[in-house]
């Protein structure tokens, strides 16, 4: 890996040295690079030229204006080495009406976002596959594109600055300020089959508020997703197994169940095998309405007050695998002769307020602020049935709801000292933040197993008088249970819990000489459910010249499991070879989780060092490299799957997969430790020239996840290999690439803006379950080819106000991988997109308006 980063490297210092022989001249026509930022640092004139620790500053208005993508999730994927997300239909069910984001490769919950430099909540949801296995993440999409000003990437572990979960890093959002405009942007694409349109729309105004520099600014957006198909070849994902009969989803045509009989039923039936197509290529169908705000108001010559937030709305549709009409344990032929393809519809309301007093007194700053923020999650199930309800069952359920809220209120104070060596700033402050979960049921047909009956021993009395005593239930049927795709909350379900959280820190920056700062943080935390933890950070630049630095931090972290990896219970349908498995995930309270020897949930602990260098040999030019190193201790994540074949279960257990009517069972447990090492890398160059520029920007992220050690449960060691599977060790080590490169250019002219665009997406491998074996399961890995994805696009300038753009995501189709024929089953393989969650080639068109 080191001969491949410096490959890469040295060419870029060479050009670096002699662009700096041919121009000392050129002048910086851009403050993108040194302007000021806000996380990372508390010191109030701190720079990423400056900086101690790695920081992004990413100009989302040139983005908006020439880039085909249009989410947030979408266009730092596009442009941060470090940063990877991918559409959501790959976490399936729930998961996929969400786009979560990760640094470096860890966990979408070792995360922190922040907005205007305050905490923002997380979803409610919790996910499965995808990036986020039994892991809550942030929801970034929805606060509108239209709003934000800039992003902030910490790419450096800041628990001690900014709270648990920070172990990663911390994104911050920057809101809009201007006061003066009406921008107006509108955005449409389209697949290469017609499908999958895409519509994302804004609105932001900003207005003047007295003239004290007081502001408003408000931002509208709607988008829309429509139906996509799988990516890939026209047949990819077909179905080619049995349909009406012969063993369907068990076994494939025999000599007494032919195709031929099959294709005689279509054919009176006036459809074909593409009726049983899989819908959804990487994005689920779906319509975003979000409207926020940002303000400040001036109300002395030495204070102000502000707020910012908003509200946003999706509906967003997922539809699973079809069920087929011959799969008799999970259909009903009276209710869907020809099968049916369930629909997850999922309504989920975000909403967010902060409001805050900044006053400047006696050289001292101070802000008090109170940020409140909610997730609602309602789960729909569509175009299903509870197959053990027989023709009695419903087609729609109400599979019920959750949300999660956070309310933070916080003290920060801070004072530049300038007569300290060449300048001290501190920074002290307090938070009390509380944290809400909460479970409602759905309706009874949405999770019954409606052919359960009791069963009765016989027994006698000291006198030889029979009686009847309770011997359990047995299920008559055998059918599926609860709605098919994902089955309702029961009332045993429903939690309503809290914790507080209160903490205090300290915040140094000392400048000991011109070249030379050191920085430290101290942070301590009182948990409610966990008690006391403390964490600190240490960092330092020297720079030995413009052209030369070097940076260096070591920090601790901790993250608390969230109130949803606790109290969540869920039943749903995951497909093993393409045969359909329920499973149950047994909160961790549940007394089955007790009874088979699964501890409760501990924190999470981390410790993190960089190192890197920085250089700005000319002042259009800079270019960094950091190393970093994380260690995490009992990392949460979900159980391998128990089977119900298994006769050595506990009671407990074996009597929550007959009540849910499933076959498997999963369970949250600090289950592993990791260990990270990577390199980053990023330069960028603006070259002037007449009315024109070019902007050139290149990073390169190259990092390394590996499992250091598995904690078995005491008395569970035969199960070793369901405790942490062959699965999740993947998802944590292979699944997203290891080695990632941004390549981009943007050309400025009076009339015209030009982007050209590659990214180069390195080798993943998969690790899919093939059964629940015991004592081992068996596992097909497939190792995926590395991708580079190529961006275009053209804008003109109609006039001053308006601007229309067209191009192309994806120019070359670039597809990536296909499913292996071992783990597709009967249908024909398709794309496995997890390397960037590309859905092929897709052209783009846009007009943007500034009045």
């Amino acid at each position: 890996m080191k001969k491949n980063i410096l490959s890469i490297v040295s060419p870029l210092l060479l050009l670096t040295q002699a662009l700096a022989a041919q121009d000392k001249h050129l002048t910086d026509t851009t403050r993108q690079l040194g302007e000021i930022q806000i996380v990372g640092s508390r010191s109030a004139n701190r720079t990423r030229l400056n900086s101690p620790v790695p920081v992004d500053i990413i100009d989302i208005k040139s983005l908006q204006e020439a880039a085909p993508q249009t989410s947030i999730t979408q266009l730092l994927q596009y442009i941060s080495p470090s940063f990877h997300s991918v559409n959501g239909s790959n976490a399936g069910d729930a998961g996929s009406a969400l786009s979560l984001a990760q640094l470096k490769g860890l966990g979408v919950d070792q995360l922190l976002v922040l907005v205007n430099g305050k905490r923002r909540h997380k979803s409610s949801n919790v996910n499965w596959g995808g990036l986020g296995n039994g892991a809550t993440g942030y929801d970034l999409n929805s606060i509108p594109t239209g709003a934000i000003e800039r992003i902030e990437i910490l790419r450096d572990g800041a628990a001690a600055q900014y709270g648990s979960d920070a172990i990663a890093g911390v994104i911050n959002i920057v809101l809009k300020k201007q006061a003066s405009n009406v921008l107006v942007s509108s955005t449409g694409s389209v697949r290469r089959r017609g499908d999958g349109a895409t519509t994302r729309s804004n609105l932001n105004y900003g207005v003047k508020i007295g003239n004290r520099g007081g502001f408003l600014n408000a931002t509208a957006e709607f988008a829309t997703q429509a139906i996509a198909l799988p990516p890939g070849r026209d047949d990819a994902g077909l179905y080619n197994g049995p349909i009406y009969g012969g063993g369907a989803n068990t076994r494939g045509y025999d000599n007494i169940y032919t195709k031929d009989m099959d294709d005689a039923i279509l054919k009176s039936r006036g459809i074909d095998r593409h009726y049983f197509d899989q819908r959804g290529g990487g994005s689920n169908k779906a319509k975003d309405a979000l409207l926020f705000f940002n303000t400040a108001i001036p109300v002395s010559d030495h204070a102000e007050v502000y707020a910012f937030g908003g509200i946003s709305h999706r509906n967003s549709q997922f539809t699973a695998v079809y069920r087929l009409p011959g799969w008799t344990e999970r259909n009903n032929t009276t209710l869907y002769p020809d099968g049916f393809l369930p629909a997850m519809d999922n309504s989920i309301t975000d909403k967010s307020i902060a409001i805050g007093l900044k006053t400047h007194t006696h050289n001292w700053n101070i802000d008090l602020s109170n940020v409140y923020g909610k997730n609602d999650f309602g789960n729909v199930i569509s175009n299903s049935l509870n197959a053990s309800m027989g023709v009695k069952s419903p087609t729609t359920f109400d599979a019920g709801k959750y949300n999660a809220s956070q309310n933070t209120a916080s003290l920060d104070i801070s004072r530049y000292f300038n007569t300290v060596l060449q300048g001290l700033n501190v920074a002290v402050g307090g938070q009390y933040r509380t944290e809400t979960y909460q479970i409602i049921a759905g309706e009874e047909a949405s999770y019954s197993k409606a052919d359960l009956r009791p069963v009765y021993d016989i027994d006698t009395s000291v006198n030889s008088v029979p009686y009847l005593t309770d011997g359990g239930l047995i299920a008559l049927n055998g059918l599926s249970p609860g709605s098919q795709i994902h089955a309702g909350f029961r009332p045993s379900n429903e939690v309503n819990v809290s914790r507080a959280i209160v903490a205090g820190y300290i915040d140094l920056e000392l400048n000991l000489t011109r070249q030379w700062l050191l920085s430290g943080a101290l942070r301590a935390e009182n948990f409610s459910d966990f008690g006391n933890v403390t964490t600190g950070k240490i960092a330092t630049r020297y720079s030995f010249a413009p052209w030369l630095s070097i940076r260096g931090s070591a920090n601790s972290g901790f993250r608390a499991p969230d109130l949803a990896q606790f109290y969540y219970t869920e039943t749903s349908t995951s497909f093993q070879q393409g045969r359909a498995v329920d499973q149950v995930t047994a909160s961790n309270k549940n007394a089955a989780t007790r009874a088979l020897g699964i501890p409760s949930l501990t924190p999470e602990r981390s410790t993190g060092y960089t190192a890197g260098i920085t250089s700005q040999p000319i002042p259009n030019i800079e270019l960094s490299i950091d190393g970093y190193a994380i260690d995490i201790k009992n990392r949460v994540g979900n159980t391998g799957n128990f089977s119900a074949t298994d006769t050595n279960l506990p009671a407990d257990v074996r009597a929550l997969l007959l009540q849910t009517g499933t076959t498997q069972a999963k369970f949250f447990y600090n289950a592993f430790s990791t260990r990270t090492r990577g390199i980053e890398f990023t330069g960028s160059y603006k070259i002037p020239f007449q009315r024109n520029n070019l902007q050139l920007l290149a990073g390169g992220n190259f990092v390394k996840n590996e499992v250091t050690s598995v904690n078995t449960p005491k008395g569970l060691e035969q199960y070793k290999y369901v405790i942490f599977s062959e699965a999740e060790k993947a998802r944590v080590t292979t699944n997203i690439p290891q080695t990632k490169i941004t390549l981009q250019a943007i050309l400025n002219t009076p009339r015209f803006t030009f982007l050209l665009r590659t990214l180069y997406f390195g080798s993943v491998t998969t690790a899919s379950a093939q059964n629940a074996n015991f004592p081992r399961p068996d596992y097909y890995f497939q190792e995926l080819k590395p991708i580079w994805v190529t961006d275009v696009s053209a804008g003109y300038r109609l006039s001053k106000a308006i601007q229309v753009t067209v191009g192309v995501n994806n120019v070359f189709n670039v597809l990536g991988d296909y499913t292996a024929a071992a783990i597709s089953g009967l249908r024909n393989p398709g794309i496995v997109g997890i390397q960037n969650g590309s859905a092929g080639i897709q052209p783009f068109a846009r007009l943007y308006a500034k009045f």
